[in-house]
């Protein structure tokens, strides 16, 4: 009966460790976003009724450099209310396919167009390095 009890306690104890370690997996932002950077033909970004739009080559490059240093970790709950949040759209000739939004620099939201189930997924920014995404709107 002692050995019963210890085994169900170590189970529990495993299963907690198993939990806890997906949930403080890290992931860079090339890992949770499929953006070819080649491909990309324009940036839209949108924050308090101003919309800015990258069309340079070097200017796209430069910002999908900047997102590429974003260490991210999966949410499963709801974020909180934000103050502050930059729109993002990601097109590829001409034809959206990402939607990136930007909560208060702490939470991302990504929404891949070319998916049918399971589009959104939402992250919570880990990292010190933020991009600073408003030098973008001039």
């Amino acid at each position: 009966m002692k050995n019963w009890i210890i085994g169900v306690v170590v189970v529990i104890f495993i299963g907690i460790g198993i939990y806890f370690m997906i949930n403080a997996k890290t992931y860079s932002f090339d890992d949770v976003v499929s953006i070819d950077r080649n491909k990309v033909t324009s940036i839209q970004i949108e924050h308090d009724n101003e919309r800015a739009v990258l069309k340079k080559k070097e200017d796209i490059q430069k910002l999908l450099k900047e997102f590429s240093n974003v260490k991210l970790r999966k949410m499963n709950e709801a974020k909180k209310a934000s103050k502050e949040s930059y729109w993002i759209r990601v097109y590829e000739n001409e034809k959206e396919t990402y939607g990136l939004t930007f909560y208060d620099q702490s939470f991302l939201e990504t929404f891949d167009f070319s998916k049918t189930k399971d589009r959104t997924s939402e992250y919570q920014i880990v990292d010190a390095n933020q991009v600073d995404i408003g030098q973008y709107i001039k």
